[in-house]
């Protein structure tokens, strides 16, 4: 009897994930429409829609116009029966946001973030902004069902611990799950950022592409890919750690066996603190920099001014030196993931592309030089935002895959 009993249930369960499926894909079934399109009878769609109707997650709507017979009503998901709260821990700024079951940001709060300060300051800060965009949406932590992050580092897929964080030490070991789990009792789930990044880009822009490649960088240099339509994670959650490629500007195998780097060797060339120490010291070493207007001591030179006099008339070093070192090696790392992934398009993102179009097409052009095989190479759309919308698509299939296969598990 027991037996008999589950497996009721887990059929009910089935199809009330079947029509709550078509009702959040399609927004405007009725209970007819329902068994038309789910093969069910119209007295068991007719049970199963009063279940979601009496737990509030569905309501009725308008009346559709029907040229026979009474007019069919139009059943709608209530898309705040539960709010998530999507998080992006970056080097420079936290940002929360507050969705609805849909995806709609309904709050966003950005802050500076401290990288710095110690563990125990840097939590204050994050539940600091978790509250602020509580309150500023008027939202209560009652009706939040998930918390979904994105962290810079390598994340444990097992214990969901951060593993390496070369820009955030300080989080460097700790289970954000937990800590978070233990403060609001609500799920937790957390991935890299960069990898979240790459979700946000092909839910939004590239949902037709079932393989794709983005690239970050930034304070640091990493992949993000997308193969089949999935996120590719790895065995031990650092699939796409390109900033680890044993590449050097000369080739030397004792300093690639030597390298005790917090940063991986390639990363820490390449990200833009790589490419300004480049800059400082590749000056430094010249007898007359007076081609361009430095302003400050070569010292206190930033990758804004590298931008700035990147973009200067042709002649001035710091151009010789980004076309004649920083590209050249960027190149090289980037064919060789072209290699190994099979991807249709690489999107780039980060402050790499401040340094603007005439280095992109350069950049572009020197990959293409070097591999034989040719994707399309962009320039992200939606730059700052990517990482933030991959955590809101991270919680929603989380939330998609609870009321579609899991139901019964919601409180």
């Amino acid at each position: 009897m027991k037996r008999k009993k589950a497996t009721q249930e887990s059929i009910q369960e089935h199809n009330l994930g079947l029509i709550l499926r078509f009702i959040k894909e399609n927004k405007n079934f009725s209970r007819a429409g329902l068994s038309i399109e789910t093969g069910l009878s119209k007295s068991t769609i007719s049970g199963l829609v009063d279940i979601l109707i009496n737990k509030k997650i569905i309501t009725e709507g308008d009346k559709i116009n029907s040229s026979r017979g009474k007019k069919p009503t139009v059943l709608q998901l209530n898309a705040t029966y539960y709010y998530v709260v999507a998080i992006n821990i970056g080097i420079k700024f936290i940002t929360a946001a507050i969705t609805d079951l849909y995806g709609e940001v309904l709050c966003r709060v950005k802050k500076k973030n401290s990288p710095k300060k110690n563990k125990d300051e840097m939590l204050d800060n994050l539940f600091n902004i978790i509250e602020e965009v509580l309150d500023n949406s008027g939202i209560s932590i009652k009706k939040v069902y998930l918390f979904s992050i994105g962290t810079h580092g390598v994340i444990n897929p097992e214990t969901k611990k951060i593993l390496f964080a070369p820009y955030l030490p300080k989080l460097q070991g700790i289970n954000l799950v937990e800590i978070i789990k233990e403060k609001y009792k609500k799920e937790v789930i957390i991935e890299n950022s960069v990898n979240l990044g790459a979700m946000g880009e092909h839910w939004k822009n590239y949902s037709d592409i079932n393989n794709l490649i983005y690239i970050l960088i930034h304070y640091g240099i990493a992949a993000g890919i997308i193969i089949d339509n999935k996120l590719a994670i790895g065995t031990n959650g650092s699939m796409g750690e390109i900033a680890y490629l044993p590449i050097l500007k000369k080739y030397d195998s004792k300093k690639i066996k030597e390298n005790k780097l917090e940063l991986g060797l390639f990363e820490s060339q390449v990200d833009i603190v790589g490419i300004t120490n480049t800059v400082r010291r590749e000056l430094k070493k010249q007898k007359n920099s007076s081609e361009i207007e430095i302003n400050k001591n070569i010292d206190r030179i930033d990758f804004d001014d590298i931008c700035k006099y990147y973009n200067s008339p042709e002649g001035n070093p710091v151009k010789k030196i980004i076309d004649n070192d920083i590209i050249k090696m960027l190149a090289i790392g980037i064919a060789s993931v072209i290699a190994v992934v099979d991807t249709k398009i690489i999107i780039l993102n980060g402050r790499i592309i401040e340094l603007g179009d005439n280095f992109f097409n350069k950049f572009k052009k020197e990959i293409y030089d070097i591999t034989p095989f040719k994707p399309d190479i962009v320039i992200s759309k939606l730059k700052k935002d990517a990482s933030i919308m991959g955590e809101v698509k991270f919680g929603l299939n989380y939330m998609d895959d609870l009321l579609y296969n899991r139901f019964f598990s919601l409180p």
